[in-house]
């Protein structure tokens, strides 16, 4: 059983509310919401859950076959922010070649065509949804936590390496965690492959990892922080440096 503020946040999250965010007010506009089709709403959720199993992983506290996942010295935070130095965002303007990487994430899900091809340069998580009554907000919490979940599949145990079983079973899990993401982009179909019978979820990540990468570092929590001139986050339980 993990510490009560991750169990706490935890069930915000399974009850439609992001622990992370602040007031829904005080969410940012976006202005490339009409390019992943994602609302400003939509787009914190992206980033809340994908922080609070980077935390989970950063702090030891993630769930893996054996127990827990050894933590990580440089786990870094994705942030609801413009980028700067050390800073980790939400991506929906960056181009690839002619086209946003929002609106390709928006258009890779709108194919209803699983396994779905990363965009170059990026690496991709989807989550198929066979039940139509749910809502998108609910396609996306089930699909980042069923990809993180994946850590209950194998043994995260001192280097944590994308390669044996992580590459096999965990993969997604991989993703959602690397050290060496920097931006996420997500898409949630609404009625585009109504007649396929599923919405789907597709989340992009910059900096794809290959076989044999390091998934992320492990060793004492924040340890390395300092390195990457940020500091650890302590104000929400700790384990992301910021």
């Amino acid at each position: 059983m993990g510490p009560p503020i991750f169990e706490k946040k935890q069930d915000k999250f399974m009850n439609g509310v992001s622990p992370f965010s602040s007031e829904s007010g005080d969410i940012p506009e976006r202005t490339c919401t009409a390019e992943d089709g994602m609302s400003n709403d939509l787009q914190a959720i992206a980033v809340d859950m994908h922080n609070y199993y980077r935390r989970l992983v950063g702090s030891g506290w993630a769930p893996d076959k054996s127990g827990y996942a050894s933590p990580a010295t440089k786990m870094t935070a994705v942030v609801k922010s413009l980028i700067s130095k050390g800073k980790k965002e939400y991506d929906c303007d960056t181009k690839v070649g002619q086209d946003s990487i929002g609106k390709l994430t928006k258009e890779l899900a709108a194919t209803c065509a699983p396994p779905y091809q990363p965009t170059q340069g990026y690496s991709r998580n989807y989550h198929v949804e066979k039940d139509l009554t749910k809502s998108r907000t609910e396609v996306l919490k089930e699909a980042i936590r069923k990809w993180a979940e994946q850590s209950k599949l194998v043994d995260l145990d001192n280097g944590v390496l994308f390669d044996g079983d992580v590459e096999t079973y965990a993969a997604s899990f991989a993703n959602v965690v690397s050290e060496q993401t920097t931006k996420i982009v997500c898409g949630v179909t609404e009625n585009e492959c109504q007649k396929q019978g599923f919405r789907v979820a597709v989340c992009q990540y910059d900096n794809p990892i290959y076989t044999s990468d390091t998934v992320y570092t492990a060793g004492k929590t924040c340890s390395r922080c300092n390195a990457l001139g940020l500091k650890c986050d302590n104000d929400l339980g700790g384990g992301l440096c910021v």
